[in-house]
């Protein structure tokens, strides 16, 4: 774990995941942060990155959003509501396949987080609302749609909320043993 004066920079449980913890100064106008440093999520992920596209999508309590495996970096950050984020590694070849991390993003205890290529995000709102920003190392054009089952039962993420409002795309999602059967075959 490193430490600057704004942050605190840690690896997550999957392979690739880097958790950086944003202070933010804060006096009687209200508070500054920085967001992200490039240099700093280069430091950790020891590769150069070079984002092309920043999406922002703000949603309503109980909106659920994921799981999706796009191959592209990502680092998520949480302007304002309280949104909890789950990753799940859906990489078969890596030693953390079939994973879950959970995050909890408050406005007490921003974090950004850095997502790698391949590893299945998704996201729920628990405040009324929530916008969600991040910045991706490769442009959108509707190509790379892979998406995971939100509630797949061998992922059992623990989401905070029974009835989501879901996109037709998430409730027609498959299972990771239907992608990746030879995968859970050997298990």
């Amino acid at each position: 774990m490193t430490s600057t004066r704004a942050s605190i920079v840690r690896p997550g449980l999957l392979a690739g995941v880097w958790v950086f913890e944003r202070r933010a100064f804060a006096d009687n106008r209200g508070f500054f942060r920085e967001a992200f440093r490039l240099d700093e999520v280069e430091a950790a992920v020891k590769r150069p990155l070079h984002f092309v596209q920043m999406n922002h999508s703000r949603s309503s309590r109980n909106t659920l959003r994921g799981l999706h495996a796009e191959n592209w970096d990502k680092l998520v950050y949480v302007s304002a509501g309280e949104v909890f984020t789950a990753l799940a590694d859906v990489r078969p070849d890596f030693s953390t396949f079939g994973q879950v991390e959970t995050f909890r993003f408050t406005p007490q205890s921003p974090l950004a987080v850095f997502i790698p290529a391949g590893v299945a995000h998704g996201y729920c709102v628990l405040s009324e609302e929530a916008d969600y920003l991040y910045q991706v190392t490769a442009y959108y054009d509707g190509s790379d749609r892979r998406a995971i089952a939100w509630n797949d039962p061998d992922l059992a993420v623990p989401w905070p909320v029974h009835e989501p409002i879901l996109s037709e795309r998430d409730l027609q999602a498959p299972r990771l043993r239907e992608l990746f059967p030879d995968r859970f075959n050997s298990r």
